[in-house]
């Protein structure tokens, strides 16, 4: 349906009557406003995907923080699947069990756009929660298997510093301009034009060649592990072109069942919508990729067991150079923009007009704002391949967005 369309009217209609205000707070906020969602996630609700349309919100990451609250809180969700690293979000579960390490620290090591206060935040309300509940404790997991981090540079750096220091600087040539993948990722440096033009990978595959070729390097076996894994790590990035978003959909999906089927938790799995939404074939059109999402996985195995909820916005800011604007008019979330309602949230189940699930089941875009957005192409970001009704269950809408308060280079 584009925009106005003629069942515009009857559709805006139905979202003035039933939208349920929503109070944009700081996480540690009242929940009084997500009573009436919470209800909605009780039941037979094992699985609640909770999907954001950027993950550079502060917004966005408040409510989404708020919503964890709630489901832990109230109806008795404990265990929090993300994906990433499954060695990083480990030491992070042991962190939020025990207290063990410093949060700020063990964020270093996760997937960037999680690197800001918001999700320190997460983790300080976690431990609190954990504390106060030691025999029933929220427990956090990874989905993604264990990935090079800057730390394993450095273990191949010292062994070369130690057998073999006049190649040290052989050894930087190679790392040096890759190792800034781990703060910006190769396929976003290739879209602001700050990439060296040679493919990352090869300065990996360089290195490896070079450690391999030193004496004592086979009686080193953690330090080959170490150079093997930084060429993985770049041979299967974003920018090389060979990585399986099909595959990595079905493992994390695998790995949330397994976990719910050894400890019968019900779980909280927070990604972006583009992971979360049900959907056989999702459209992400800024990468120009298709693929089942995790949670159309879920929902297969689970049935209505799989909750699946949005959080979206209409327009703001994410970084202090980038302002997204109004959406373009074929977008859905053009739809969605209520002026005199800021903030609130709709059930997009069994509406009650026809109109309304004609524009809930045709096909949309909906507006997803990723590391390579760029606001002079905004029409080109979104997700696209289904209605909102078919990839939701329960829709967020936020007006206005400021960006996520950034970790890195904090001391």
């Amino acid at each position: 349906m584009s925009y106005p369309g003629p069942d515009a009217a009857e559709v805006m209609q139905w979202i003035r009557d039933t939208a349920h205000p929503l109070d944009v707070v700081e996480a540690d906020g009242p929940l009084a406003d997500l009573e009436v969602l919470a209800d909605r996630a009780a039941g037979d609700v094992t699985i609640a995907g909770i999907g954001m349309t950027t993950r550079a919100g502060h917004e966005l990451s408040a409510t989404a923080h708020r919503i964890l609250r709630m489901l832990v809180e109230q109806k008795g969700f404990r265990a929090l699947a993300l994906l990433d690293d499954v060695a990083v979000i480990a030491a992070i579960d042991e962190y939020a069990r025990t207290g063990v390490g410093d949060p700020r620290k063990l964020l270093d090591d996760v997937w960037v756009p999680w690197r800001n206060s918001e999700t320190l935040a997460v983790l300080e309300w976690a431990r609190a929660f954990n504390r106060a509940h030691p025999d029933d404790p929220l427990r956090l997991f990874g989905l993604t298997p264990e990935a090079a981090k800057p730390a394993h540079y450095g273990q191949v750096t010292a062994f070369v510093r130690t057998v073999a220091p006049e190649r040290l600087g052989e050894l930087s040539s190679h790392y040096d301009p890759i190792v800034t993948a781990h703060r910006l990722g190769e396929h976003i440096q290739r879209a602001n034009g700050t990439h060296p033009g040679r493919p990352f990978v090869d300065y990996a595959r360089d290195a490896l060649t070079l450690v391999e070729s030193l004496p004592g390097a086979a009686d080193m076996p953690a330090v080959l592990d170490a150079a093997r894994l930084i060429v993985r790590y770049h041979e299967f990035s974003t920018a090389s072109g060979r990585r399986d978003f099909a595959a990595e959909t079905a493992d994390a999906a695998d790995r949330i069942a397994d976990w719910h089927d050894r400890t019968g938790d019900r779980i909280v799995y927070w990604e972006g919508v583009s992971n979360t939404a049900v959907a056989d074939r999702l459209t992400l059109a800024a990468m120009s990729q298709e693929f089942p999402t995790t949670g159309s996985l879920l929902r297969k195995r689970f049935g209505t067991g799989y909750l699946s909820v949005a959080i979206t916005f209409h327009h703001g800011q994410v970084r202090a150079d980038t302002v997204i604007p109004a959406p373009a008019k074929d977008f859905a979330d053009t739809m969605l923009d209520l002026p005199e309602r800021e903030n609130y949230w709709l059930d997009l189940r069994n509406p009650p007009a026809d109109a309304v699930q004609r524009w809930l089941h045709e096909p949309a875009k909906l507006r997803l704002v990723i590391g390579t957005y760029d606001p002079d192409r905004d029409a080109d970001h979104y997700i696209g391949g289904a209605g909102l009704g078919e990839w939701f269950d329960i829709l967020l809408r936020i007006r206005s967005i400021t960006p996520t308060r950034s970790l890195l280079g904090s001391p």
